[in-house]
């Protein structure tokens, strides 16, 4: 798929995952021999590392420690195209890691570490180059303390995209939420803002964001998104399903890159959510790019 010519700045989470598979019937208590994976992974990374291999020109902006695991990602990131020149190298400090396990029926449990985000870095970089951005993508994380990042956003044009994975409040500003272009959510947090996983039916929750483009990722059930009241709900291919691990990031870098490329709105949540489902095919939150596929 072609894309337009700038930038798409991906802010948030990079870290370590260490990624184990466990059988429904374990004991607690006991011994368990699993397979132990390790691997790239964070929110902000996982989605820059898609829209990258997709020929999207990908820039993180991410705080890890200048240790060897830093240096472990940053050429992990530069393997898949992302450019890593804006990262954060904290001197002295420990890269964060995250530990996922992972059911038999490929759900999974997270447990991460904080980061110390830093807008400096992407803040200065927009100043600098607002008519190279196309778009910014921000993690559910970085939802509380990104109003100056919005400011500057409104001044230059550039869309800010957020995924609210990662948001723990149960209830949300708004206000500040209109200010994104695309709103992008999965089944759990539309259940914990409203109290039910159905877009369709919780579609005055969000009708204050006239101007916003609601998508809520279903799993194997699908896409559905709302428009200005306008409810839509889109299939996925059915695949067999190892790992759902970073599925919603890669949906999220799919639709950041076709995004760029003119089609309509439904036909990037199309394409984004064929490359999510095939992800779900593979180990961990990569790993379809770990498989060398061109996707």
């Amino acid at each position: 798929m072609k894309t337009g010519e700038g930038s798409c700045l991906f802010g948030g989470y990079l870290n370590y995952d260490i990624t184990l598979r466990l059988k429904s019937d374990f004991n607690i208590g006991k011994r368990i021999n699993s397979t132990v994976h390790t691997s790239l992974g964070g929110m902000a990374a996982n989605a820059a590392s898609i829209a990258a291999s997709l020929g999207s020109k990908a820039i993180l902006f991410s705080s890890i420690g200048d240790d060897e695991i830093g240096r472990y990602l940053k050429l992990k990131l530069e393997k898949f195209g992302v450019n890593t020149s804006h990262l954060d190298l904290q001197k002295g400090a420990r890269s964060p890691h995250c530990i996922i396990q992972v059911e038999s029926d490929g759900q999974r449990t997270i447990i991460s570490e904080k980061i110390n985000f830093n807008y400096s870095r992407i803040i200065s970089f927009i100043t600098q180059n607002s008519k190279k951005t196309r778009i910014i993508y921000l993690d559910g994380y970085r939802f509380l303390d990104c109003d100056l990042l919005l400011e500057i956003s409104k001044e230059t044009g550039i869309p800010v995209i957020i995924d609210l994975d990662g948001y723990e409040g149960l209830n949300i500003d708004m206000k500040k939420l209109s200010y994104f272009d695309t709103i992008i959510l999965n089944k759990s947090i539309l259940k914990q803002l409203t109290g039910s996983v159905s877009l369709e039916e919780n579609g005055s929750y969000f009708s204050s964001l006239t101007s916003s483009k609601i998508i809520c990722t279903c799993g194997e059930d699908g896409v559905e998104t709302l428009i200005n009241g306008h409810f839509t709900r889109i299939s996925a291919p059915k695949v067999e399903v190892v790992d759902t691990t970073g599925a919603g990031d890669t949906f999220a870098g799919a639709y950041l890159h076709s995004l760029q490329s003119g089609v309509t709105f439904i036909e990037n949540v199309e394409y984004a959510a064929k490359i999510a489902s095939n992800s779900t095919s593979f180990n961990s939150s990569l790993g379809l790019l770990d498989a060398d596929l061109k996707i």
